[in-house]
């Protein structure tokens, strides 16, 4: 079967061969330009075709002008013949080669050409004719003519007159003009298809320039960027936007590469332990308090890495959108009673007093209780882990302007200013922590950083080393107690609950 009668294998070869962006372009523009040209042309053609017709009439009605001026001075009070006669002496040789007929109202010819009798036709009524006259177009080629009918008042006489003239040259001159622009016209398609083959190329040559530098960045030099185009069109904006993909990439190829190396440093040290402890257990005799001792040192090191494991499980969820965050009404002054509860007995093993400064009634706010009771053991763990023994931890609540005001202070040995900005990153501990000789992997604010983001709110931190830390953020009441303005926490339970995830 022909290829060009098998419209189903047609498009598959169009499937399975794709032209290039840069001919399909290139096709377009050619497309364009030609449909263009083709126009421009026709254009042309008709506008010099009106041009000429124009010229035409104009000179039709100069001459029925000049016809009624002669009638008017020659042959003021002159009787029908004598004015036939007259007009005939006047323009039977003059006019020869026009189209003239003069006629009354009556319906007496006052001038007949001859020539009109190749394609003789009758002069319509002076009542029938617009003020300006009426254009037309008689015969067929090579006889083909154009006249002029008009009508005016001579001594009180209305003729009618029909002025005419041969179309012979003007379709010669047209013909000509129509000849050239076919001439012209292979000329046209070739430019066409030129400057569509240069304003492709000109329109593509940003997106070479971008994709040779695309296919220099790998996953070792993720710090090159594509070049910042200055046209300040879609294509600059599509470079800028790829920019800022780069970074995003590069961004977290670094926080993995960074998890990876903490994460294995951070878990060789427990695991070495642990085995370190058992090939003891197991090679040599020992007590029962021996082998309570290494069992509580082994149960200490799963400890740590429980805790490290369930920091970055949490993280790794958060950062795939996964870890749900359920907002409901809850008290915030019963999520501070529970960490309170927790902690008490700890801090007192430390020597560390710990005071509780709460409302006595209910304090609600819309949260999720899971998440800000350990976006609160996160900061207290912290203030117990670097306050040295004798020293104090404060958790306070307090209802303030229609907010539930939270802070957790210390007097442990302070953040330096210069860390302040980086403690909520991962893995990033203060460069003082090894004054308490505490363990810790950098995760806990982070975690506590999340959770914040998520319930829209800020964790402001006021720190001087060696003077303690404050740790305060706010949440908007849902309910306040005592105020007329506040809303029923009823209709609050009432609407339904809805997710946060992390973008």
């Amino acid at each position: 079967m022909p290829l060009c009668g098998n419209p189903e294998l047609l498009r598959r070869l169009k499937d399975i061969v794709p032209l290039p962006i840069r001919i399909r372009l290139s096709l377009s523009y050619f497309a364009i330009f030609s449909v263009a040209g083709v126009l421009l042309c026709c254009t042309a053609y008709f506008m010099a075709q009106r041009s000429l017709y124009v010229v035409l009439d104009h000179e039709l009605d100069e001459h029925i002008d000049d016809i009624r001026d002669f009638m008017k001075e020659h042959v003021p009070n002159a009787d029908f013949s004598g004015l036939q006669a007259a007009v005939v002496a006047e323009f039977r040789i003059k006019d020869e080669g026009k189209w003239l007929q003069i006629k009354d109202v009556q319906g007496g010819w006052v001038y007949r050409s001859p020539r009109i009798l190749i394609a003789p036709h009758e002069v319509p009524g002076a009542n029938t004719l617009p003020q300006k006259g009426r254009i037309g177009e008689f015969g067929a080629a090579p006889f083909r003519f154009r006249s002029l009918q008009r009508a005016f008042t001579v001594n009180g006489r209305t003729y009618v007159v029909e002025d005419g003239i041969t179309l012979t040259k003007t379709d010669q001159t047209l013909r000509l003009f129509r000849e050239e622009l076919l001439l012209v016209s292979p000329l046209v398609f070739v430019l066409a298809g030129f400057a569509g083959h240069l304003v492709s190329r000109r329109a593509l040559a940003p997106v070479s320039v971008i994709a040779r530098e695309a296919q220099r960045i790998n996953e070792g030099n993720l710090q090159r960027r594509l070049p910042q185009l200055e046209t300040h069109d879609e294509l600059a904006h599509l470079s800028s936007m790829l920019n800022e993909m780069l970074e995003r990439i590069e961004s977290g190829v670094r926080s993995v590469r960074d998890f990876t190396a903490y994460a294995s440093h951070e878990l060789r040290t427990p695991v070495a332990l642990i085995r370190t402890e058992a090939d003891l257990a197991l090679q040599f005799e020992r007590t029962n308090r021996d082998y309570r001792e290494a069992i509580e040192t082994i149960n200490c090191e799963a400890q740590r890495m429980s805790s490290l494991l369930d920091g970055l499980l949490f993280l790794a969820r958060a950062d795939a959108g996964t870890e749900q965050v359920h907002h409901e009404v809850v008290d915030a002054r019963m999520i501070c009673v529970q960490a309170s509860e927790r902690w008490r007995t700890l801090f007192q093993r430390l020597g560390l007093q710990f005071y509780v400064d709460l409302p006595d009634r209910q304090v609600s706010v819309m949260g999720d209780a899971s998440h800000l009771q350990r976006l609160l053991t996160v900061i207290l763990e912290n203030a117990g882990k670097y306050t040295p023994a004798g020293g104090w931890i404060r958790l306070s609540l307090a209802v303030l302007a229609g907010e539930a005001h939270f802070e957790v202070s210390d007097s442990g040995i302070g953040i330096p200013l210069n860390d302040q900005a980086y403690i909520f990153e991962r893995f990033r501990r203060g460069s003082n922590t090894h004054e308490m000789m505490a363990d810790g992997s950098g995760l806990g604010l982070s975690l506590a950083a999340w959770i914040a983001q998520m319930h829209q709110i800020a964790i402001e931190v006021d720190s001087t080393p060696g003077a303690g830390s404050r740790f305060s953020w706010t949440m908007q009441l849902i309910c306040q107690p005592a105020s007329p303005q506040c809303r029923s926490a009823e209709l609050v339970r009432e609407a339904p609950n809805h997710e946060i995830r992390r973008a």
